[in-house]
Formats: C-alpha cells, structure tokens, sequence
C-alpha cells in the first residue's frame, strides 16, 4: 500500500456517509472493486487484450453488482435495479455510488484523468440529473448511439429520481490491469468550474485489499 493512503475513514468520507459506515465503506469499496477485477480475470485468463476493453467499458456490470453486494448491507443503502438491466447502483445517506475505470496503470491517478471524457451514458447522465451544473466539453468524446443503453439508464435514472432529497454522485474510480487485478481505487466527488466544467473538488485514494493467493489444486487419484 502506498504511505500516502489513509488507513481509515478520511474526514471527508465520515461527513459526506456518516460514522456508522464509514470505516466499512472505506475498506469494502476497494475490495468489491478487487473482487469484480478476479472474478473477469478469472473467468478469461487468456484473453488479455479483450479483458483490457471490456474492463474500460462503462457497461461492464461486475462493478456494479459487486458495489451492490459489498454495500448493500450497510446501514441506510438503498439499493436501486431495474429489469433486464446490466445496471444496478446502491445509494447510501443520500449518496449514489457510480463505479468508474479512469487508467489501468498504478501510476494513473483519478485527479489526473480528465473529468467526463470517459464517462458512459449512465454517469452522465446521473451528473446531468444529481450534480453540479456543467456544460458538455469539446474534449469529451461523444457516445455511440445505443438504444438498449439509453433505455436502461433512463429507466434508472427514473428510479433514482424517486428518492427525496435527491442524492448527490459520488465516483468509485478505479485502475486495474488483466494480468495485475486492482491497482488503484478512489472515491470522488466532482464540482463545476466558473465555466462551466468539471473538476474534482475531493478525492480519496483507498487502501488496497491484500492480494488474492490462488488455492493449490488438489490432487486428483483414480
């Protein structure tokens, strides 16, 4: 773990969720992120270049059920699906929990990745919604067309909008490579610049899950 990484709670994560949770969330969302990470590795050992796309699109669902599964026993989380959806978010003490892949280096930090580029349609459109007003940068790539995406993501934005007060975003970013797992794992909030775009205004790196030791096979006797 790098010296730099808190071992517990920062202050920021205690006032934005509470005490009650926020040790637990500190620890769990690196290792719901871990956990998503082995499960795709493991389940395509070999397909290095693929795991690397896959990992980077924004409609990978790992993250997401594991962010649900990991959380979604916290006091006050809420958890948030639809049907037939890849999508499924928890929201605790009026915060939406968004997964989100910024590098796959340890050297790429979330404060250095550029706010929105890479963000998919569902992060977008919770900012557009729940987060500070902003306008669309020249710099942010457009989004494919894909229908089957927007209708899920209008039908969980939608269900988000229900909760009252309405929840602020808050970004579980991560950088992970096929062959290293997790590298990296923050929690952040973004603001709007005077102009209109966005920007970090905090940022957590959190502490790392040990590594996951793979088990000896047993032996296996006629």
């Amino acid at each position: 773990m790098r010296p730099d990484v808190l071992v517990g709670p920062s202050e920021w994560v205690v006032e934005q969720f509470g005490d009650k949770v926020a040790g637990e969330l500190w620890t769990r969302v690196p290792e719901a992120l871990s956990t998503a990470m082995e499960r795709e590795i493991h389940a395509h050992p070999a397909m290095t270049q693929t795991m690397e796309r896959v990992i980077a699109n924004p409609r990978w669902p790992l993250p997401y059920e594991e962010l649900v599964l990991f959380l979604g026993t916290l006091p006050g989380a809420e958890i948030i699906t639809v049907p037939k959806s890849v999508y499924q978010l928890v929201v605790i003490n009026g915060h939406v929990v968004v997964p989100w892949c910024f590098g796959q280096s340890a050297r790429d930090s979330m404060l250095d990745a550029p706010v929105g580029r890479s963000f998919g349609r569902l992060t977008r459109e919770l900012l557009r919604r729940f987060g500070p007003p902003w306008r669309r940068s020249q710099a942010e790539a457009p989004l494919p067309l894909d229908a089957v995406d927007e209708r899920e993501v209008a039908k969980i934005c939608a269900a988000i909008a229900q909760i009252d007060p309405k929840p602020e975003v808050v970004i579980a970013g991560f950088a992970g490579a096929p062959n290293l797992g997790l590298l990296r794992a923050c929690l952040g909030e973004i603001k709007s610049t005077d102009n209109g775009s966005l920007n970090w205004s905090h940022l957590d790196d959190l502490p790392l899950p040990p590594p996951v030791i793979p088990r000896p096979r047993r032996m296996q006797f006629p």
